[in-house]
């Protein structure tokens, strides 16, 4: 993984969240053998104090040609306030995407 800019790495507070983040990117990387990582969100910008960093990661299976997709998408989440709004969003979109009966299924 290449390092981050240091223009973003400006202050205490910032070099602690990418510390952590950056462990947890490099064990999911480890296992999934990623094709790209990238850093989005409020961390890549301006704002002085971002909440969290975001990251849109690209998969792709071993053993299989480059260009051809993994067939698991993950989107993962902090417990927020937000989540309830995701699952609804999701739950509009599989409806409408498979059918009246599709919607997401709790396992934890």
């Amino acid at each position: 993984m290449k390092p981050l800019p240091k223009k973003f790495l400006s202050s205490k507070e910032r070099k602690d969240m990418w510390k952590d983040a950056k462990k947890l990117v490099k064990k999911v990387d480890k296992a999934l053998k990623l094709s790209e990582i990238h850093v989005v969100g409020s961390y890549v910008s301006n704002k002085k104090h971002p909440e969290d960093i975001d990251f849109v990661i690209i998969t792709k299976a071993k053993g299989k040609k480059p260009n051809k997709a993994w067939p698991v998408d993950f989107i993962i989440l902090p417990e927020s306030e937000n989540v309830k709004e995701y699952l609804a969003f999701f739950k509009k979109y599989m409806k409408k995407k498979h059918g009246a009966d599709a919607k997401p299924v709790r396992l934890k």
